[in-house]
Order: structure tokens, then C-alpha cells, then sequence
């Protein structure tokens, strides 16, 4: 055959390749719109099912690559991730057609749900872009709802499917559409997700990290930071602030720190009395990293700056959180561990910092309570001790503890346990609303500052 026949016989089978992927394309839309679809027009191959997965694929991570940005890293281990989920899928298709003793059937049952399943991807990402256009926000906060909802319209397709293509009796239906429920569920709760695609900062210009020089530019980068922290002023009750992002792959830690100085500058009277210490690629310049050894350096140059038996230290730490009272420091290439809540008792503590008020914005943050309480601290965390606390997006401007507390709570009172009692209500409700399982906002006020406060309008 010459090259010229070759080639035409190779763009006709492309041709009626795809003009049968179409076709299952069309199916899978009226199934799931639905529209009255006629199971014979699908093309049930395995090329075809290949194909379908691969759409599927392709969706998911445009997905990933919209909510990260454009300026997007592929992560490999993301295609792990998507091939062991895929695999779990379609063994639960298999089961269910080997329990139904019809496995001629399983190509036409596999392809009617790949091709429903890109209808649904690709409804969830112009649902959610279209949300963030219209509300002006991320959808980040309804996420759960959203995803509950679409949750339930693939497994009410599931259920059309298994009718269509079986005619199986309602009760069959049934037990099968809660397994596959079931297994959809399970999958997402238990399987552990990773995206194809991570944030990135700067694209192909990327900070590329010198952690020996990083580690060197420290003892510089605080000194500078504690030279611009003013005294204490006699007969004032003076506010010092010191703010600790760990956790540098996502930037929501990293403007929590930024804003929350802000609000104490101005609600407060703290210009020149706050400290930040930040992991992130984009501050490794210009402010001193989050990590034990810094938190404990900050905190000493502020003991000396302050009045021990007069003035308040505020202390805000704010990353994920693990049940063992412990929060996440984590920066790509160093070696961080992880901050617990009995080094900060001890550092402040060897510090003689008497008025202490902690701020925990982490998951599980009310394990720090036992370890960080005493007569003469108030402490505050994002959740309780067996519960997590949300919000932690890569593109968040807050947490949802951190938005509630400090930049709607503490802008309508300068008191930090009103604030609390306005931010617990305030989250209770957005939870509420969006379906998540109560965070269940935490505090410990010893008896000696509850009175400090008090008495100072606090």
C-alpha cells in the first residue's frame, strides 16, 4: 500500500474514532442533563472507554491547574493519586457487573459512565468559575456544599445508568447505587488526594533556595527586625505582637501574619511593637523565618524591651495542626521541626513574660490549651482538640477563625474575649451553612489576666 493509502486509511479510523467518541460525548449528556438517550447510539469499545478516562483525566487536571493559577507546577505524584482512584472506580464497575452475571455488558456500562462522568467534571469547573466571577470570592467556602451536590447528582446518574443499560428491577438498582455511593464516598474520605498541580511562585523564574545562605542571613534579619521594636513606655500598658507563619506552601498562613500586624498597628497602638516571622519563598529576603530557634531569639529581644509586670505579649501562630498539640514548620528544602505547645510555654516562660495572650489558628489547636494555660494567659484557638478548623486555601486572604477574629471580631472591640465570643458565633454559622462539622473555637482565661484585661479596657 503506498504512503498516500496508508495515510488515508489512518484519517479514516481517526475519523470514525471520534466521531463515535462524539457520539458516547452526546449520550453521556442526555443521561445526565437528562434527556431521553438511546443507549444504542453509544459506541462501547475499549478504545473508547481509554479515550473517556482520559478525558476524565484531562479534566481533572484543568481543575487542579485553574484553582492553583497559571503559574502552576505539575506534581507527579499526582498522577498516582488520579490512576489509583480511576482504578478503584473501575473495579467497583466490575463488581457490580460480575454481580449481575452480565459481564458482556461491562464495555457499554463502563462507557456510559466515563462519558456521564466528563459531563459532570466539566460541570463542576464551569460551576465553580462561574461562582468566583458572580460572588466575587473563591468558592473555597462552599465546597463542601457544592461538593455534596454534585456528589449526589453522579450517584443519581449512577442509578439512571444501571437502569438503562441493565433494566435491572428498582430494588437491584437501589443496592447497587448505594455500593457505588458508598465507594465514591469512601474514595474521597480515605484515599489520600494529591493535585497534578501545585503552586508555584514566580513560574519559570521560581525562587530557587540557598539554604546555607538563607540560614546565615537569620542572625541579621531578626537583629533588624527587634533594632525597629520600640520600648516599653512607662505607666502605658503597651501591646507587643509577634506573628508566626509555618507553614510556606500555602500563602493564606503568610497574609493571615501580615494582616493581623496590621490590625494591631491600628487597633492597638502597636507600630513599632510586632515581630514577624514568616516561612515563604516570597519573604526569604526580608523577614526572618518561622521556626523554633527564631520564635525563641524574637521573644527574648522582646523581654527586654518590655515591662514585665505591665505589658501584654501576643503571640499568633497560625498553620495545620496535628492532635499531639503541635503545629506544622514547613519550608521546601530545610529541615524544620515542628513547633509544640510546651516549647512556647517554655520559652515564655524562661522568658519571664507574665501577661501572655496565645492565639492558635491551626486544626486541632485546643491540644495547645492544657500545655499553654495559667492564672496569668489567655489563650484562643481556631478549634477544639479533636476537631479541624477550615479555611486553609492556597488562595485564601484568611482562615475562616482568622477572618472572624481578628479582622471582624477585633475591628468592632478591643476586647480580646468579646472578639472571641463574636468569632465563635460568626463561625458557627458559616459552618452551619456550608454543612462542615463544627470547629468548635476554644478558650482558657486565667482568673489574674481576665482581671488585667478588664481592668485596661482589653
Amino acid at each position: 500500500m503506498s504512503l498516500i493509502g496508508q495515510s488515508n486509511v489512518i484519517a479514516r479510523a481517526f475519523g470514525r474514532y471520534f466521531a463515535a467518541f462524539g457520539a458516547n460525548l452526546t449520550v453521556g449528556l442526555r443521561l445526565a442533563l437528562p434527556l431521553p438517550a438511546r443507549l444504542q447510539h453509544l459506541s462501547p469499545s475499549l478504545g473508547q472507554f481509554i479515550g473517556l478516562l482520559c478525558g476524565v483525566w484531562l479534566l481533572r487536571a484543568a481543575d487542579d491547574w485553574i484553582d492553583t493559577g497559571l503559574d502552576a507546577e505539575f506534581l507527579p505524584w499526582g498522577v498516582l493519586s488520579q490512576a489509583t482512584q480511576s482504578y478503584f472506580w473501575v473495579a467497583t464497575l466490575a463488581i457490580i457487573v460480575m454481580i449481575d452475571r452480565r459481564p458482556s455488558e461491562f464495555l457499554r456500562f463502563a462507557v456510559a459512565m466515563a462519558s456521564v462522568s466528563i459531563t459532570v467534571f466539566l460541570s463542576w469547573i464551569l460551576t465553580t468559575n462561574l461562582w468566583t466571577v458572580v460572588h466575587r470570592t473563591s468558592y473555597f467556602a462552599s465546597y463542601n456544599t457544592l461538593w455534596w451536590a454534585f456528589g449526589a447528582w453522579e450517584v443519581a446518574l449512577f442509578a439512571r445508568v444501571v437502569s438503562c443499560v441493565y433494566g435491572t428491577n428498582w430494588r437491584r438498582t437501589l443496592c447497587y447505587t448505594i455500593a457505588y455511593g458508598g465507594t465514591v464516598y469512601a474514595l474521597a474520605i480515605f484515599l489520600p488526594h494529591s493535585p497534578l498541580f501545585v503552586a508555584t511562585r514566580n513560574g519559570a523564574d521560581a525562587v530557587k533556595v540557598d539554604v546555607e545562605s538563607t540560614y546565615y542571613a537569620q542572625a541579621n534579619l531578626l537583629r533588624q527586625s527587634l533594632y525597629a521594636v520600640s520600648p516599653q513606655r512607662p505607666g502605658v500598658v503597651d501591646l507587643y505582637f509577634i506573628g508566626f507563619a509555618a507553614y510556606a506552601n500555602q500563602d493564606v498562613f503568610r497574609r493571615e501574619i501580615e494582616q493581623a500586624t496590621i490590625i494591631f498597628e491600628q487597633r492597638f497602638d502597636s507600630i513599632g511593637r510586632t515581630v514577624a516571622l514568616i516561612n515563604n519563598l516570597d519573604t526569604l529576603e526580608s523577614v526572618p523565618l518561622a521556626n523554633r530557634h527564631n520564635l525563641e531569639q524574637a521573644l527574648r529581644g522582646l523581654a527586654q524591651r518590655i515591662d514585665r509586670e505591665e505589658d501584654i505579649v501576643v503571640v499568633f501562630l497560625t498553620s495545620h495542626g496535628a492532635e499531639d498539640a503541635t503545629i506544622a514548620v514547613e519550608l521546601t528544602g530545610f529541615g524544620f521541626n515542628d513547633l509544640a505547645a510546651g516549647e512556647v510555654r517554655t520559652i515564655l516562660d524562661d522568658n519571664a513574660i507574665k501577661w501572655r495572650i496565645i492565639i492558635v489558628s491551626a486544626c486541632y489547636s485546643g491540644s495547645f490549651i492544657e500545655r499553654l494555660a495559667s492564672p496569668t494567659t489567655l489563650v484562643i484557638t481556631a478549634s477544639s482538640a479533636d476537631r479541624s478548623s477550615f479555611g486553609c486555601s492556597h488562595k485564601n486572604e484568611w482562615t475562616y477563625f482568622g477572618e472572624a477574629y481578628f479582622e471582624q471580631a477585633l475591628r468592632q472591640t478591643r476586647s480580646f474575649i468579646t472578639a472571641f465570643e463574636l468569632a465563635r458565633e460568626t463561625i458557627h454559622q458559616r459552618e452551619t451553612a456550608e454543612g462542615k462539622e463544627a470547629s468548635n473555637p476554644q478558650i482558657a482565661i486565667g482568673d489574674e489576666i481576665a482581671a488585667y484585661l478588664e481592668q485596661h479596657g482589653l
